[in-house]
């Protein structure tokens, strides 16, 4: 095949190429700035994003694309030049669309549904773990918000098994969202009969804005979390429904967020079939906070305690006894006896030689030395204990809890060891050698 039939045959694939590039540009900006113009959910935005992908610049430049993933990664870009908005794409999948079009069919959508009630139970509807931590701290692991009617019951159990505590730790570290019925559900214990405006949903269907307010419940299943301390633990991970409960527990000033900035997924979205290729994620709903005004939506919620989020349990832990044992509470002295362990366990420490030595020595009967690299504690001739440094003042047994070690110093030595036991009087021995 000589030269000129080569150039030829790649020319007239050129332009066969460009001449799709162009129909697919045309067809699927027009069928995508009318479903934008109609339904995402912010109508100033919504006029922004139609008049560009019908403006001759932005057609002029798409039909250059030689391929449909470039055009819908191009069509992407340019949309979130103007809305910046995480849940707004377009996508080539033709594999998608029928996936998407035999889903939605009703025998289908039925089986979905009956499916997803018979399957959650076996992530427990999205609750991890509830426990009582020392210091009589309640503390719950919730992985997924599921639908009420579904997870309800589960929500209620371990809320009666926290029904004493005297803080709460809610850790949604590893929460990507879900259900906001669960959300208000959750939210509605920590309040009193009185119902609170949690949030209000805003929804653009077919150039329609409509609002849903959200409030809690005046009647829980269980016991109530008015005037409870609660602390949300959060990640970068935690998204959508978990970001909604964060939030609005936070500008109610109900609890405190420690942990990172979460990953800022306000919008709520639906997917939309533009043709046998191509698919429109489409926010059309968002959450709007009626004391701020806006949402969370690509900035996240902001911690008022920031940590790194594998620490923000640590932290938090710390934090609400903290503020049980300024608040003289009626388990103080049980608090003060915990809050030191976990403070130090706060403020990750690894210990030096340096610190070995300067309490390694003779207290009286009782010495502290040094083996293997470890530190040990014996009274006379007993069995000796391995201890560990918390911090340079905080000294535990590893073999048990009851009692532990407060280390004095002076100079730069440790000058007596002061030993601590739940409710009884401390005991110090002054160093000897």
């Amino acid at each position: 095949m000589n030269n000129k039939i080569l150039k030829s045959l790649a020319i007239g694939s050129l332009v066969l190429c460009n001449s799709v590039a162009a129909a697919d540009c045309r067809d699927v900006s027009e069928i995508i700035a009318k479903q934008l113009e109609d339904n995402y959910v912010i109508q100033n935005t919504a006029t922004k994003l139609s008049k560009l992908m019908r403006s001759k610049l932005f057609l002029s430049d798409c039909s250059r694309l030689e391929s449909a993933e470039d055009i819908a990664d191009f069509m992407t870009l340019e949309l979130n030049k103007i809305a910046n908005d995480k849940h707004l794409s377009v996508v080539y999948d033709p594999q998608w669309v029928n996936e998407l079009k035999t889903y939605r069919s009703s025998a289908q959508t039925k089986a979905f549904s009956d499916s997803r009630a018979m399957e959650t139970p076996t992530d427990n509807y999205g609750f991890k773990k509830v426990e009582m931590l020392d210091g009589n701290i309640g503390y719950l692991d919730i992985r997924m918000f599921s639908d009420s009617h579904l997870g309800g019951e589960t929500l209620e159990n371990g809320m009666k098994f926290l029904q004493y505590a005297d803080g709460i730790i809610i850790d949604l570290r590893n929460n990507f969202g879900g259900s906001p019925f669960m959300v208000t559900s959750l939210a509605s214990y920590f309040f009193d009969l009185d119902t609170v405006h949690l949030s209000t949903f805003e929804q653009r269907e077919n150039g329609v804005l409509t609002q849903t307010q959200d409030w809690t419940s005046p009647y829980v299943p269980g016991p109530r979390f008015k005037d409870t301390p609660l602390y949300i633990l959060t990640s970068r991970n935690s998204a959508s429904a978990a970001e909604a409960f964060s939030y609005a527990m936070q500008s109610l000033t109900r609890a405190t967020i420690v942990g990172e900035v979460t990953a800022g997924a306000a919008h709520g979205r639906s997917v939309e079939i533009v043709n046998n290729d191509y698919i429109l994620t489409l926010p059309s709903t968002r959450p709007v906070d009626p004391r701020t005004k806006d949402n969370w939506e690509r900035k996240g919620v902001k911690p008022n305690i920031e940590t790194n989020s594998d620490n923000a349990l640590n932290v938090a832990y710390a934090e609400v006894l903290n503020s049980l044992i300024k608040s003289n509470s009626s388990n103080l002295s049980l608090h003060q006896w915990v809050y030191p362990l976990v403070k130090a366990k706060s403020s990750p420490y690894q210990p030096s030689q340096s610190d070995f030595n300067q309490i390694i020595g003779t207290y009286g009967k009782r010495k502290v030395f040094q083996e293997n690299g470890k530190l040990f504690y014996q009274y006379l001739d007993d069995p000796a204990f391995e201890i560990e440094l918390l911090d340079k003042e905080t000294i535990i047994f590893k073999a048990f809890t009851e009692a532990r070690l407060q280390a004095i110093y002076k100079d730069k030595e440790a000058v007596a060891l002061k030993m601590l036991s739940f409710g009884e009087d401390a005991k110090e021995f002054q160093r000897t050698m």
